[in-house]
């Protein structure tokens, strides 16, 4: 799996709320900076007493800086992280020193960030590695066609407080007369200073009975009868028309990955449900009884 598409998995997995990931996730600034994983983590940065701090490490606090932070490159923030990292490894072997590594406290909060890093590492080795650019273009292709927000159509239109009215105005449209004019004219629509233009727009952003009026029509034509609804009624004239094109591969990258992971781990969840022993309790200790 892909550095992106590992970024792309485990920020879908935030997102979908099942587990708490111990690393935050880097910016995509910090990514095109950073070695391959296995180089990071043996390239030692400096000693204390004898004990590495890796570069790895360093990588690490970078990406758990506040956003603004991560946004700078790792050369930037590099010196002032590395003398964190020294003063934590200090403080840390001379906690040691103290005997702390056997306080149970320290005991029970290891085996809380085992059991995190234990479902990361495991998600990302089995679902994870499913969520390939093969799996992903291949659901594009597929799905490609559906990603088209569909059509779209520009109009303008004219908004009378009467049936007659509009009728009237119609007339005057027939005739010969100039939509944009009549619109400055005559509508009482907010768009009537633009001659009654409403620009671009898809199916379902106007009121049912204006938009199924609007898409029936051709470019260039006018509805011969006034459209009612709950503003009054409308004439309206399509100028243009366009299909939307579905959004590219790596445009649409980044959500495929999202909704795949969040699928799998779905799947996942319910697989495992059915093979463990669940019991539940409430607040007070008593079992709560299965349905």
């Amino acid at each position: 799996m892909t550095s992106i598409m590992k970024l792309f998995f485990l920020k879908s997995l935030v997102l979908f709320g099942a587990f708490h990931l111990l690393l935050a996730i880097p910016s995509s600034n910090a990514e095109t900076k950073l070695k391959p994983l296995e180089k990071m983590e043996t390239k030692i940065v400096a000693t204390v007493d004898g004990k590495p701090i890796f570069l790895s490490e360093i990588i690490g606090m970078a990406q758990r800086l506040p956003e603004q932070y991560r946004k700078m490159s790792l050369e930037a923030v590099y010196p002032s992280l590395l003398t964190r990292a020294i003063d934590s490894k200090l403080v840390t072997l001379e906690g040691r020193r103290a005997g702390f590594s056997k306080d149970p406290d320290v005991k029970k909060r290891l085996l809380d960030v085992e059991d995190q890093i234990i479902s990361e590492i495991f998600l990302t080795k089995t679902i994870g590695s499913q969520v390939t650019e093969e799996a992903l273009q291949k659901i594009y292709s597929e799905t490609k066609s559906e990603m088209a927000s569909g059509d779209q159509i520009k109009a303008r239109h004219i908004l009378l407080d009467s049936e007659e009215k509009a009728m009237e105005i119609i007339k005057k449209l027939q005739a010969g007369g100039e939509f944009a004019k009549l619109a400055s004219e005559y509508s009482t629509g907010p768009s009537a200073a633009s001659g009654g233009d409403l620009g671009w727009f898809g199916e379902g952003q106007m009121v049912p009975e204006f938009s199924k009026a609007a898409f029936a029509l051709n470019p260039g034509d006018i509805v011969t009868r006034p459209v009612k609804t709950q503003f009054g009624w409308h004439i309206i004239l399509v100028e243009d028309r366009k299909v939307s094109a579905p959004p590219s591969f790596d445009e649409a990258k980044e959500q495929l990955a999202s909704t795949m992971s969040q699928k799998l781990l779905k799947e996942l969840i319910e697989t495992l449900r059915t093979k463990a022993k669940i019991v539940r309790f409430k607040a007070d200790g008593t079992p709560i009884k299965d349905n």
